[in-house]
């Protein structure tokens, strides 16, 4: 009995990497992106924080980007595993220890491990587990494995409201960072590196793609850098803001909440469908139209100026752009270089966004302190996502019709 168990683990295992991988982001992006919004109100009335030094807490972001390089150089020295589980472990204390916060720096430090455990948890595990153990369908598969980002986007909203409705923000986090720690027991049982099966990895094992140090000499991973790092602001200064935006601009808190759940919803297809496409499309024009898509939505969002049909049309196109991004980020970097240093290029490039991981929260909080409102933040962002676009397309052109991502074998 108990070798059967075995041996259906052995054979299943490729889904309990996924399913791992799937819900890191579901608990981890929904509570900290998605959620993040809700629990600023009840921390500015315990503590008396603006929103500028609630917002520095998310800028602590940039402290995933310091540690991507060294996590990436050691994923590709030791694999994924071991880093996996560390990391969910670090972001689950940082969610554990919230309920005894007495002071701001407590604040900061929580959110530095949490942020901390992006790497390891988030970022660069998935790009590498999903191509290793789904090399035929790896485009579809790693859209799925990320659409775990908007799953969580999905439920967690709910569930953080339903908890501050009914408990307070300390037993909100408290859960959180207990049903993160089970995700740590569950992979540290479940991931494997590697599949046994040679036939299966032989795909993904090629060595095929750049050496790092060549990777970083290239004009494209300069324009890649600069594309991902604007695009990737959506992250730092759209999502974490999005609910207090949507009710000062007229939405109810209910009706907020509700559309940051659409979002999530709509990303999981959105996310199926820009996976999907990435098998037969370059990934660098999938990440241009998601980019765009949400440059249109935000732009409808504040030119509605309080007309709720204008504002729920932005929220719809922005839920169908939003969730393509993180689906192709993993796929951009190895359409461009392969996966042979996939992980330390991906930590390298991380590293060099570092400074809008910091900026474009603290540029968010500082400007509704100043203004009561996100407006501004929201045009500048908008103009950031253009240049994110120009960018990407640069790159494209800089590889020459090279593709590592879709190549034939």
């Amino acid at each position: 009995m108990i070798t059967r168990i075995f041996s259906f683990i052995e054979e299943n295992r490729r889904w309990g990497v996924f399913f791992t991988l799937f819900f890191s982001g579901s608990f981890i992006i929904g509570i900290n992106v998605y959620s993040f919004g809700l629990f600023i109100e009840p921390l500015e009335k315990e503590f008396g924080w603006t929103r500028e030094q609630i917002s520095l807490g998310y800028s602590l972001s940039f402290v995933s980007s310091l540690f991507a390089p060294l996590i990436g150089k050691l994923i590709d020295i030791r694999g994924s595993k071991l880093f996996l589980v560390i990391s969910i472990f670090l972001v689950s204390a940082g969610f554990l220890l919230r309920p005894l916060m007495t002071d701001f720096s407590h604040w900061i430090l929580l959110n530095s491990m949490v942020f901390a455990g992006y790497p390891g948890a988030l970022m660069i595990p998935a790009g590498i587990l999903i191509q290793v153990w789904f090399p035929e369908t790896k485009g579809r598969m790693m859209g799925l494995a990320t659409a775990g980002h908007n799953f969580g986007g999905l439920i967690m909203p709910i569930i953080t409201f339903i908890l501050l409705s009914y408990f307070d923000w300390k037993l909100s986090y408290f859960v959180f960072g207990i049903l993160i720690f089970f995700l740590g027991i569950f992979a540290l049982l479940l991931v494997k590196n590697n599949p046994d099966n040679i036939n299966l990895s032989n795909e993904v094992n090629n060595n095929e793609g750049f050496e790092f140090r060549s990777a970083i000499k290239t004009k494209q991973f300069i324009t890649l850098t600069l594309g991902i790092t604007f695009a990737c602001f959506t992250y730092n200064g759209i999502m974490p803001q999005m609910v207090p935006h949507l009710t000062t601009e007229g939405l109810g808190l209910a009706s907020a909440t509700f559309a940051m759940t659409y979002i999530g919803a709509m990303g999981i297809f959105s996310k199926i469908i820009f996976g999907r496409f990435s098998e037969k499309y370059s990934s660098l024009y999938l990440t241009c139209a998601s980019v765009l898509l949400q440059s249109l939505a935000l732009s409808i969002i504040l030119l509605a100026q309080g007309n709720i049909i204008g504002i729920w049309l932005g929220i719809i196109i922005f839920g169908m752009g939003f969730a393509g991004l993180g689906a192709m980020i993993a796929l951009n970097i190895t359409e461009c270089f392969g996966l042979k240093s996939l992980s330390t290029i991906w930590g390298t490039l991380s590293f060099f966004g570092i400074w809008a991981t910091f900026l474009a929260p603290w540029m968010m909080g500082r400007i509704f302190d100043e203004t009561s409102s996100y407006r501004l933040g929201h045009i500048i962002i908008i103009g950031i996502f253009i240049f994110a676009i120009l960018f990407l397309l640069l790159t494209k052109y800089l590889n020459h019709g090279e593709d590592y991502l879709n190549k034939k074998k």
